[in-house]
């Protein structure tokens, strides 16, 4: 019975090379290639927001506004809960006039007129933007003036411009929380009330506002 051949040479135990890509390495991110910025996404966001409402927001028709494949823009937000976080975080980039304006004033009468007009103009914002008011209240934490954004940035200015007034800070902060608040309640109940039902209860409550406030400071 013929032998068994012997056995060759042992085969050198493989090197893994971790240089070489793997299936589970991701590619350099296509992201790079296309600019997708926080700021195109929010305006993304915002524009599906406008048509679809932020019930009918989703990933894929933020990835397809951006001209993206949906798997693009994954790179910068993991899922849709994270996806309004960002657009709560950027949604008034285009109310930066109104943060210059808030750096420039020099009587709390000022300040006033502005919150009414400013006020007029977000609830315009929030009524072609369906679902975008009560996304905004449910994310209105009292530190929200932290961090990066337009929202940070503009409730910060609200806040300082108080105090720049002579309102102590504290009831400054108060002060910017019950018409932030009241203003949001006002736009979320807006299918139960009038434009100018909108318009009286925001004069009514700003006449108490400056009241208050003149209080504090003269």
């Amino acid at each position: 019975m013929p032998e068994d051949p012997p056995p060759g040479p042992e085969r050198p135990a493989r090197i893994p090379d971790h240089t070489a890509p793997s299936a589970t390495t991701r590619a350099p991110s296509s992201h790079t290639a296309v600019g997708i910025t926080v700021a195109a996404i929010a305006d993304a966001a915002l524009a599906v927001i406008r048509a679809v409402g932020v019930d009918g927001l989703t990933m894929r028709g933020v990835a397809e506004r951006l001209g993206v494949r949906a798997p693009t823009l994954y790179h910068h937000v993991r899922n849709k809960a994270e996806l309004l976080d960002l657009v709560a975080r950027n949604a008034f980039d285009e109310f930066a006039s109104d943060e210059t304006a808030y750096e420039d004033l020099r009587t709390i009468d000022e300040w006033i007129a502005l919150t009414r007009s400013g006020s007029l103009e977000f609830r315009a914002f929030y009524a072609d933007h369906p679902g975008l008011a009560a996304l905004m209240q449910a994310k209105a934490t009292p530190d929200r003036d932290q961090g990066a954004g337009s929202r940070a940035l503009l409730v910060r200015v609200q806040i300082e411009s108080l105090v720049r007034l002579g309102v102590p800070g504290p009831q400054a902060r108060h002060f910017f929380e019950v018409t932030a608040r009241w203003g949001l309640a006002a736009v979320v109940a807006e299918s139960t009330i009038t434009e100018d039902l909108f318009s009286d209860g925001l004069d009514i409550f700003l006449a108490g506002l400056r009241s208050r406030l003149l209080e504090l400071t003269t």
